[in-house]
């Protein structure tokens, strides 16, 4: 069987980054839904050499931590075009599935369901460094929603996050 792109439905795009702010999503892909808080097991989020948030295997190097915290949408074929465009999709990051954990839904209940999703992933730059300044801006936006929003612990968002700029 021949599977067309009128055939493909909805996926799952874990947000790790500025995408947790649901506003800039919806100006950036406009059909994508929040659905809920995710968790990768097995990776590290960073700020890289680039200046935007990156993740990496927990064995790649980087220090927080071995699970990385972050917002999931559905995502339809239309908009994931839009999400590369935005993410910088061959240059800047790779497209990648991974295994995650639904951890809560879109009315806090706690899920913990194993779940497939598309992942932004820079395979290229994978070292600490400084956030560029407009990053800085938007990813307080994003973090305060998913922490208000969406049940992101405060105090990983303070301890792996914005220990970066802070």
């Amino acid at each position: 069987m021949t599977v067309t792109p009128e055939d493909r439905h909805e996926i799952l795009y874990f947000a790790y980054g500025s995408n947790l702010s649901t506003a800039q999503m919806r100006q950036r892909c406009p059909y994508s839904t929040p659905i809920g808080l995710g968790r990768l097991d097995g990776w590290t989020w960073l700020v890289n050499e680039r200046g935007y948030a990156n993740v990496v295997r927990a064995s790649s190097g980087g220090s927080g931590g071995s699970g990385v915290y972050g917002l999931l949408y559905l995502l339809p074929p239309q908009d994931e075009e839009r999400l590369d465009a935005y993410e910088g999709v061959p240059w800047a990051y790779e497209k990648t599935t991974c295994d995650a954990r639904w951890v809560r839904d879109a009315q806090g209940r706690v899920l913990d369901e194993p779940v497939r999703a598309l992942v932004y992933v820079d395979k290229s730059r994978v070292r600490e460094s400084a956030p560029r300044d407009e990053y800085v801006e938007r990813m307080e936006r994003g973090i305060e929603d998913a922490v208000d929003n969406w049940g992101l612990d405060r105090e990983y968002a303070d301890g792996v996050m914005r220990r970066f700029w802070k």
